[in-house]
Formats: structure tokens, sequence, C-alpha cells
């Protein structure tokens, strides 16, 4: 059984394959058109795999869209249904219709819609209801057994933050707080308020939040009249305040909440003052009290050891740091793409777990199931634009040299990282530990702000003696956000942010990639296994997936060395 999942025409737009209960592809859009964050149809990541494969659309079985369009049903539109545009609204005015026959009362939705065509062999189609495809995202490639789930994003259909408990291959929604009551709406309107780009630069605030030294408590105090914790696990946001229920509007923020947290609108596109710092922390603080709040209320109802988490509010790694430091919940899994990127597997997974009843396969799961490229295809594209290049014997012992003395290298190499973050596949691989690196690679390749943090890469053995980690502590997704350790501040300083804090991604022999070796070797230059790894792109582009990708962003930045698997490039 083949089941492509979808997310189509939502942010960042991204299929996935599942393949006899396994997820065995997937890959965003943006990274084939070059568009971040497109919203197109995937059919450039689609067609990859069926090529690849040999296959045609009429060898997938299902077709699974994060998305049910059904759920609109549940109140009849007399604007559409009674007044058809053209014949294709028929899909949904001639449903709507029948379903008031007998009065919108009786109508019963489910969380999914199916639609056939009479065309031979053509896949069944699903939509699936949005915090399911999220649920599901995150159990499904979790290894346990079973698990309390909680979904928090802007919005789903009508859903904001939904409770579920996971069992075997079954996910049970246990209940659901609706817009405007939206953890993730919060988060995104003070990014907004803050000149930054809300459902895009909420991990760029999160990063500022991380300078303010202490609590600014006036401001805190502020925050506190947005919102009200109640009994049953629900939170409350003061709409006064907000206008993101209303996307007519240019605006998710009030004049009523700029004028209460004390704002000047001529500091909103600076973006960068003792303001914008005290808000953001302010934020940060706040959002954690609300998280913790959902997640006491979870645990009550089903006293689960192991929590999985989904949706785009955990791409908050400094919270997601502190949840079992300050929860019941003993074991936690995020996945490597919680946001709606993440939904196409999401939807995939639910089908054939939750609908189909296959058996579930319980694996370790990595980010590194994208395209690759041969070494024939590389070949052909450095000698068609007549590049020189080196053939290297030993990668890892090449890679660490050139770090070594470079201070940095992009490295392009096997399968691509799927979602957000660079995973050693298609990285940008630095030397921690000299103090200019993280400003060079800023102002010379990334071109962005100079407060955002790198993160270090290590390996797990050796996490305990750099950083305040439990043993058998995992982040392989660069997931949560750590402590060092204050001996070691001072030797690792480019990967460590304005608090102390690092993003640690923990690698092992089993990574599909080969950063440990690469750490290895590293270690017997440095005497520090550990490196800084950061996304293989310039600032505004999607992170590179091909080696002519790889190759442009190369001679468009300051980089000077360039290795594509065993491959190595020189600028001069």
């Amino acid at each position: 059984m083949i089941i492509l999942g979808l997310n189509s025409h939502e942010i960042n737009s991204s299929c996935a394959i599942v393949k006899n209960n396994k997820l065995i592809y997937g890959s965003t859009e943006e990274r084939f058109t070059r568009q971040k964050l497109t919203k197109s149809f995937p059919i450039n990541s689609i067609n990859y795999y069926l090529y690849k494969n040999n296959l045609k659309i009429e060898d997938i079985n299902y077709v699974a869209q994060s998305w049910n369009p059904s759920a609109y049903f549940v109140k009849f539109n007399p604007i559409k249904s009674k007044n058809r545009i053209s014949r294709e609204d028929y899909f949904y005015t001639i449903p709507d219709n029948l379903l008031n026959v007998r009065g919108s009362h009786n109508r019963m939705i489910g969380n999914k819609v199916e639609m056939k065509f009479d065309i031979k062999n053509f896949p069944k189609i699903l939509y699936i209801q949005h915090h399911d495809c999220h649920a599901s995202n995150s159990f499904y490639l979790s290894e346990f057994d079973n698990a309390a789930i909680l979904v928090c994003d802007f919005k789903g259909e009508f859903e904001s933050t939904s409770f579920y408990y996971g069992s075997k291959n079954k996910i049970n929604k246990i209940k659901s707080f609706n817009m405007p009551n939206s953890l993730g709406m919060f988060y995104a309107t003070i990014t907004q308020l803050l000149g930054y780009k809300p459902d895009q630069d909420e991990w760029k605030v999160m990063a500022l939040s991380a300078m303010q030294k202490g609590e600014d408590k006036s401001i805190i105090k502020k925050f506190e009249k947005l919102f009200k914790l109640c009994p049953n696990g629900e939170v409350i946001f003061n709409q006064e305040y907000f206008r993101g229920n209303d996307l007519c509007l240019p605006n998710l923020y009030s004049d009523k909440l700029f004028n209460l947290l004390g704002g000047d609108k001529k500091l909103i596109n600076k973006k960068y003052s003792d303001w914008h710092i005290a808000v953001a922390t302010a934020m940060q603080i706040t959002s954690e009290k609300i998280c913790f709040h959902y997640l006491d209320e979870l645990y009550r109802i089903t006293k689960s050891k192991n929590l999985c988490l989904s949706g785009g509010f955990f791409m908050n790694s400094v919270i997601n740091g502190k949840i079992l430091e300050n929860t019941n919940f003993q074991n936690i899994y995020i996945p490597f793409a919680p946001t709606d990127a993440g939904n196409s597997i999401g939807a995939a997974l639910y089908v054939s777990n939750h609908l189909k009843k296959n058996k579930r396969v319980k694996k370790k799961y990595y980010s590194q199931i994208g395209p690759e490229f041969e070494k024939k295809y590389i070949l052909k594209v450095l000698k068609t634009r007549k590049i020189n290049y080196k053939t290297s014997e030993n990668i890892a012992i090449d890679a660490a040299k050139l770090i070594y003395k470079y201070g940095f290298i992009g490295y392009c190499e096997g399968k691509s990282e799927f979602g957000d973050r660079a995973l050693g596949n298609r990285s940008i691989l630095g030397d921690p530990t000299k103090k200019n690196i993280k400003e060079k690679i800023n102002s010379a390749i990334k071109f962005r702000e100079m407060y955002r943090p790198f993160a270090p890469v290590a390996k797990k053995e050796n996490l305990t003696k750099y950083f305040h980690v439990k043993k058998k502590f995992t982040n392989d997704y660069m997931e949560k956000v750590i402590k060092v350790k204050k001996k070691y501040i001072n030797k690792i300083p480019s990967v460590i942010h304005f608090d102390q804090s690092a993003r640690v991604q923990t690698v092992d022999k089993k990574t599909p990639n080969k950063l440990y070796s690469i750490l290895t070797e590293f270690e017997k230059l440095s005497t520090y296994p550990i490196l800084l790894n950061t996304s293989f792109n310039i600032n505004g582009e999607p992170m590179v997936l091909k080696p002519e990708d790889a190759i442009n962003t190369f001679y468009n930045s300051g980089l000077e060395v360039l290795i594509l698997n065993d491959f190595i490039i020189f600028k001069n």
C-alpha cells in the first residue's frame, strides 16, 4: 500500500510517501521551486519520487490532504450554495444543500471526507482534519506504544489547541479549544507587533527574548490582561487586544494592544531595541505559562508518562527544553517537522494507521528522507559549469581539516532533510571555538540579524561533559534548547546564545550522514567534538536541495569551500 500525503496550498507546501506503513520519502516544494514557504501544489516533490521509482499516479493507493473542507458544512452557506458561480462549485454546493434538506441541526460532520473518480486505478482522495494530521505526525513517528498528545498552532479548520491520546495504531481526540482562543495566534500577534512577519519570524523573536537579563515585571503584568486560565485547561484570550480572527484586517493586533505595551510606532521597523527585547521576553514567559497550563490538564486527564507534541507552536525550542522539568511527563517526542509542512507526513500516517488499521511500524525516524543526487549527476553538473574540483578518499578527515583551516564550509551530501532545520546533509559547518565565526557567517553568508544564534552539533556520548543534561538525553532534530556548562562557555563561543544556552543537535553512528565521523576527526584537531551547524542557504532563500543550488549559493556568498558528497570545490 502506497499513500501520498499532501500539505498543499498551505504554508510550506509538501508531500510525503508512506509505503507499507513506513515513512520512506518526503520533501517541501520550496526546495524545488526556490520560493521560500511556497503554497503551490507540490508537483515537483511528487514527480521526483514517481520518476525515481518508475511509478505513475495510478500506482498510488490513497492521497491524503491535511485539511478537511467538509468541516465547513457545519452551518449552511447561503451565499455560496444558493448562488453557484461556476459549475465546479457543485463539489461544494450539492452536499451543502443536501445537508440542509432536514435542517442544519441534523448535520453529522466527521473528521474526514473521501472523494472518488471513475478513472481506472486513480487513487482515492481523503481530506483529513488538520489537527488529526498534526497529532499523527508526532505520535506515529514516535516509538511510544501510547502517549498523551498536545497540538498547538494558529488554527486548523476551527481548532487552535487539541488534546489527544494515542494507543497502538489509533489516536483519539479528547477535546479541542477553538479560535479565537489560540496560543499560536497570540505568539504570531506579538511577532507582528514587534515588526516581524507572523507565521514566519517567530523564532527570531524567540531568539530576541534571550537577550534580556532578568524579567521586566511591569510588562509581564501588562501581559496578564491578555488572557485568562480556566479550570478545564482552556485559555481565554481577551479579544479587545487581538484581530487575528478576522483575516481581512491588515494587523493581528489592535491599537489597544499596541498602547498597552507602550510601543512607539517609530520603533516597529527598527526591530531591535530595549522595548523589543522586553516585549519578546514577556511574551516568551507568558507563552510558557499558558503551555504548561495545557500540559497540566492533559496530564490530569491521561496520566500518561509519554508526551507527543506537534503544531507550529512547538518550533519554540526554548519552551520544549523546559517541559519535562515543569510537568509530570517523563518522556517527550517532538517530530522533526511539527509545522504544517509535516502534516503531509501526518495525513498519510493517519490514513495508514487510524483509518486502514495497518499494524503500526515503530522505528527510529530521521529527517533525511528527501531527494539525493548520485556521483554521476554531480560530475555532470561540475563539468557542464567547468568547475574545478578535487575528489576525497576520506571526506570526514578532509571536511574536519577544512573546517579547522577555513573556519566554515558548505556541506551537501546524501538525502536532504525534511523540514526547517539542517541536520548535517544540507548544512554550513563551522568551528565553534573561534569567536568571530558567528559574525563572519552572519555577515558574509546568512545576511541575517546579528543577535540570532547558531546551533552546535555534538556526539550523544559527549553531551553530559559540555551541557546540563541527563544521561541518554537526545536532541536529534534540534528541537530543544539546553544550557551549556559554565567552564565551556568561552571555549565554544560561536554556538552559545546570550543566556548561555544552545539548541544542540545530537548524533551517533546511526545518524544518516557523516557528522559523527567528522566530529571524531575535528576533535583530533581542536580537542572539542563539537561543530557549528546551520542551514545551507542565504537569508530569505530555502535550503539548498540540488548540487546546482549548492553551487549557486557557494558563489553568491562568502563561502570559500564547498563539499558535494566526495567532491571538494575551492573558490580560490
